[in-house]
């Protein structure tokens, strides 16, 4: 039979690797290729160099006797990128262990689908974090205008929402509704279906945001936050003051073409002296690019990127369509210079005594967490570009 201590190894000695490998890749083909790094810690934060421009060391002379050129190194600033808690929690009955306390396969399975499923989340909400600045909104509160059903509700956009997901519901900076599951999302009428009624005690506005449960302005910072024009700041380096710190944007204003990515990637080529290796758009973007290379009669050109993942090809660089991708906008992105800085790789969270699995208190079960501290961060920041304000059809 199979004792808790028995479990405790082997969540130890093979699930923990298994778990590692299957949360770090298959999300998307930007999340495989984001480079997971350990980095210098101080305090709560990694620090990041960021180097921009030419070395100023460089110069000719033809006279032998000249002197040599002083160093002036490439312009530099430092990111402090506070790093998030991101854990992964499993719980297992008591009632399902004793069940299975003779079957050891049984044990294993209970435990392997478990992780699986805490697995699967793991990749999409970081997937979902890659394209959101951090501050944990995934929805708003649309036009209620007429409506009066309180457990189905109008949202602005349903890009970043998922059944199963829990959600706290603010008006300005006060929690309206804490800890609401989600039970459907109707991706055509923009509807979202709860699990239970909202009190008609504290009835929803519109307008009122739908944030990830007790992720009030504490997600990952994804790419979007580089771009963001509220925020006057990159992990502290001011925008400002260091231009390297500041991504390559345009808003475009119409619909897109063939000749306008073309000017795009040439300014941002320009600008950074790098070519990005993968463009990234919204699913409705990316059918726009395609009807609109089928009305110019173009070839369209299809790549298999690792991962089995398989997207279009602008000029030999991958085209994919993400479905949490801001809506209208169109990212050129150097992967290289794109990291998720982290202190160390998921771990388990251990009990005092050494213990992974620990029972829950006052409840007839156990629990077991993952737990990794991290944050998505531009390394390079000019040499990721984002062009907005594309309309579609």
């Amino acid at each position: 039979m199979l004792s808790v201590t028995s479990l405790n190894d082997i969540l130890k000695s093979f699930y923990l690797d298994v778990a590692q490998k299957q949360i770090n890749s298959g999300a998307s083909p930007l999340y495989d290729m984001i480079e997971k790094s350990s980095v210098t810690v101080s305090g709560k934060n990694a620090i990041v160099p960021v180097y921009y421009g030419v070395s100023g060391g460089i110069q000719t002379s033809r006279d032998d006797a000249a002197d040599l050129p002083e160093a002036n190194p490439c312009l530099r600033a430092t990111l402090e990128v506070p790093l998030r808690n991101v854990y992964g929690v499993i719980d297992i009955t008591d009632k399902a262990l004793r069940v299975n306390k003779n079957s050891a396969e049984g044990v294993i399975d209970l435990l392997g689908t478990e992780i699986q499923a805490m697995v699967n989340s793991a990749r999409h909400n970081l997937n979902r974090m890659l394209w959101t600045i951090g501050d944990g909104v995934v929805g708003t509160v649309g036009d209620l205008t007429d409506h009066t059903s309180r457990i189905k509700y109008p949202v602005e956009s349903t890009r970043l929402l998922s059944p199963g997901m829990v959600v706290d519901i603010y008006r300005g900076s006060v929690v309206v509704v804490a800890g609401v599951r989600i039970a459907d999302v109707n991706h055509d009428d923009k509807v979202v279906t709860l699990t239970s009624m909202i009190s008609a005690s504290t009835p929803l506005q519109a307008g009122d945001k739908l944030y990830a449960y007790n992720s009030h302005a504490d997600e990952l910072c994804g790419i979007p936050y580089l771009f963001d024009i509220q925020s006057t700041s990159y992990y502290g380096a001011n925008k400002s003051q260091f231009a390297g710190v500041k991504g390559t944007d345009r808003n475009l204003g119409q619909a897109l073409t063939t000749e306008a990515m073309q000017d795009f990637l040439d300014l941002l080529e320009t600008r950074s002296d790098s070519t990005p290796d993968l463009i990234v758009c919204d699913k409705k973007l990316r059918r726009d690019y395609i009807q609109y290379l089928q009305a110019n009669r173009t070839n369209i050109d299809y790549l298999n990127l690792d991962g089995g993942f398989r997207t279009l090809s602008y000029n030999g660089i991958p085209l994919y369509g993400e479905k949490f991708c801001p809506e209208g906008e169109m990212y050129f992105l150097n992967t290289d210079n794109i990291k998720m800085v982290q202190l160390a790789d998921w771990e388990w969270l251990e009990g005092n005594n050494g213990t992974i699995l620990n029972r829950l208190d006052n409840k007839a079960g156990y629990q077991a967490v993952l737990v990794k501290y991290a944050n998505y961060c531009a390394t390079v920041p000019q040499t990721l570009g984002r062009l907005y304000g594309v309309t579609t059809a």
